[in-house]
């Protein structure tokens, strides 16, 4: 059936107004007749999946597992760019943050009865029950994650790591690890399945942090978040720079919100403190336990192909 298709069908099937489901697949990444359609969104969908079909089982097993994945993930970006005051998408621009809530709250739900179409299906039900408390279990550490977010920026790198790990690094794991949990019940596969989903997100992490020194495609203009202070240059630069360009930063970083020049400035500080070369490495260094990861995992063919294709898209693009 495909995992757009799949999510149409629940929705639609839901009993809520078409109206309200509507503004779902907004949420979701698109309008109804054309879901999917962001790249990004695209991108990550086929993961559970490729995971799957790696771990020697057909991709379309986990159909309805992806499906909940991404309406989670939708849900809860969509929750967090309302909490962090993001700019808004165009579809809720002019109807509000609390439209955006609302549709998010119905993201959530909707990816439950997802899961619950795991139990209806051959080839999960023996094992749905373990999925399910998967998902809510590392749902509720990500929603930990996103609480230590919201009390301020971290103040070291460690902190950083983890709050990445939490809000990212979980969410990845949970697709590879359920993906190739449909296909092998192998405990050290799947641990090294849950580490790719693991690095996975903590390159989407650092990449977007990136963006903070170095301007994104087809831009000039470095900072595109506006959110400095919680970004894996700021917090490296206050970790190593010397006490008078870290008391300079935090001045800047306090008022970059709103004043461009001092945004300019905090990123020149970052990249004086080696902020874009420790970044790159990182990158560089995730990428490649990454692609060691799926060299280890999967068989030469189609999965093991992809599955490095879309690892290192988060890497090249960049230089």
């Amino acid at each position: 059936m495909g995992v757009a298709n799949r999510i149409i069908q629940i929705l639609e099937s839901s009993g809520t107004s078409d109206e309200f489901i509507s503004l779902m697949c907004l949420g979701v990444g698109s309008d109804q007749n054309k879901l999917f359609s962001d790249i990004s969104l695209s991108r990550w969908v086929n993961l559970p999946g490729l995971c799957c079909q790696a771990a020697g089982g057909d991709p379309e097993w986990a159909d309805d597992l992806a499906a909940a994945w991404l309406l989670f993930y939708s849900a809860a970006h969509l929750m967090d760019k309302v909490q962090d005051q993001d700019e808004p998408d165009p579809w809720w621009k002019d109807l509000g943050p609390g439209i955006a809530l609302s549709t998010a709250t119905g993201l959530f739900f909707s990816a439950s009865l997802a899961l619950n179409l795991l139990a209806q299906n051959p080839i999960a039900r023996s094992i749905a029950a373990e999925i399910s408390e998967d998902f809510n279990r590392r749902l509720l550490w990500m929603a930990d994650g996103q609480y230590h977010e919201l009390t301020g920026p971290p103040h070291t790198l460690d902190q950083y790591w983890v709050r990445a790990e939490a809000k990212s690094g979980v969410f990845f794991s949970l697709a590879c690890k359920n993906g190739a949990r449909l296909a092998t019940s192998d405990p050290d596969i799947l641990s090294k399945f849950e580490q790719l989903g693991l690095l996975i997100g903590l390159l989407i992490q650092i990449a977007d942090d990136l963006e903070d020194v170095l301007p994104a495609t087809g831009s000039n203009v470095p900072g595109q978040r506006k959110e400095l202070a919680y970004s894996l240059p700021a917090i490296y630069t206050l970790s190593v720079a010397p006490a008078d360009q870290q008391a300079q930063l935090n001045i800047l970083l306090s008022s970059e919100r709103t004043d461009p020049d001092a945004a300019t400035e905090a990123i020149r500080l970052m990249n004086v403190a080696g902020a874009t070369t420790y970044v790159l490495f990182e990158l560089n260094r995730l990428s490649h336990q990454a692609n060691q990861t799926i060299q280890i995992i999967t068989t030469p063919g189609a999965a093991r192909h992809q599955l490095n294709e879309l690892v290192d898209k988060l890497v090249n693009p960049i230089h």
